[in-house]
């Protein structure tokens, strides 16, 4: 048996060792799949591209701006990959045993994969709110103004648009154009009991100096009784809305190029309103759980690798692709549940990798016996 000293310097070199081999067969696995991700992918859109004339500039730019999320998407995979590959061979070679009959516990040859797995943690969680929600926005409009050439001009203008402001105020807004213009529109204020206690109809409004100024505007107050007051004006400062232009411009974003901070914030507005957020609230908390997926395989992938006695670093690489196909099975399950109010929206969110999570750790706790 070595010697403390000894032993000390041979958990450096193989740290150094395991670190670098987990590094490096992470990257690969993760280029490779999502090189087939993105070729399977390509082969679907292709009819879309050729029957629009898109040029290959535009069809690179469209899979440069989709490589985050697919990065995303399949960085799990390529974990639990790496692990197999990695601790695979350390069992197969004897590697493994050998380390053990030298005094290194094999739980202390886990700590440089756990560590890796706590950093994709970080890294998923910056990596998502920084480039891939950016990078799917951009993607949505290169798809409709350069690709699909959908007219396109300075001043954006929607139409018919409902929106739940702060303390939920109901906005119906017949039109609102992106220079901060609202026409038409009628703000509705809620008392406790859910019924509309003041509504604002309004011809015109104009975000000027960082506040509406209002043109035409009726204003009905109504008692516990129903009752309506009625008072007009032709001109008025709405101080009452702080909602900006740009509020109302970001709810034309689905939930996937919608920031987390702001789903936050939409999903409070919509709460108070008394809205079904349930799908919103089950993408929020899974911008979360998801971050935990890469950690969760590698507790999973570490146990069965170096249990691998035959069959091989290829079974290892087949158990690593089953398990992960498993793992997002349950994943979509449980958020269907969570959008169908089967289950709480967080649980939905949470769960997979509670189970999951569990059988890691029992598995890992075992390894020796």
């Amino acid at each position: 048996m070595a010697l403390p000293d000894e032993r000390c310097g041979i958990l450096k070199v193989v740290d150094r060792h395991l670190v670098k081999e987990l590094v490096k067969f992470a990257v690969i696995a993760v280029t490779s799949v999502v090189v087939i991700y993105l070729l399977i992918d390509l082969f679907e859109e292709l009819s879309y591209f050729t029957g629009r004339k898109t040029g290959l500039d535009l069809i690179l730019l469209y899979y440069f701006y989709s490589l985050p999320s697919a990065i995303s998407l399949l960085y799990p995979v390529s974990m639990v990959l790496a692990v197999f590959m990695v601790y695979g061979q350390l069992t197969r070679n004897r590697e493994l045993h050998a380390l053990e009959s030298s005094g290194v516990p094999i739980l202390r040859l886990f700590v440089p994969a756990v560590g890796l797995g706590l950093a994709s943690v970080v890294l998923y969680l910056a990596a998502n709110e920084l480039i891939t929600i950016p990078f799917n926005a951009r993607l949505t409009d290169l798809r409709r103004q350069r690709i699909e050439r959908r007219q396109s001009s300075q001043v954006q203008r929607r139409q018919n648009l409902y929106f739940v402001g702060d303390e939920g105020r109901i906005f119906y807004i017949r039109e609102i154009s992106s220079d901060g213009v609202m026409k038409n529109f009628s703000v509705s204020e809620l008392g406790p009991d859910r019924r509309v206690r003041r509504r604002f109809d309004v011809r015109e409004a104009v975000w000027r100096e960082r506040a509406w100024h209002a043109r035409g505007v009726d204003v009905r107050t109504f008692d516990a009784l129903g009752n309506e007051r009625l008072e007009q004006s032709d001109s008025l400062e709405l101080d009452m809305i702080p909602e900006t232009p740009l509020d109302f411009a970001s709810t034309s974003r689905p939930v996937e190029e919608t920031s987390t901070r702001a789903l936050r914030n939409y999903i409070g507005r919509m709460k108070r309103a008394g809205e079904n957020v349930a799908r919103q609230e089950v993408e929020y908390y899974y911008r979360f759980s998801y971050s935990l997926i890469g950690l969760v395989v590698v507790l999973l992938g570490l146990p069965l690798a170096v249990r691998l006695r035959r069959g091989g670093v290829m079974f290892g690489l087949g158990l690593g692709l089953l398990l992960s196909f498993l793992y997002w099975g349950a994943i979509q399950t449980s958020r269907a549940f969570g959008t169908s109010h089967v289950i709480s929206t967080a649980l939905s969110a949470w769960l997979p990798n509670i189970v999951f999570g569990t059988i890691a750790l029992f598995l890992v706790l075992n390894v020796d016996r």
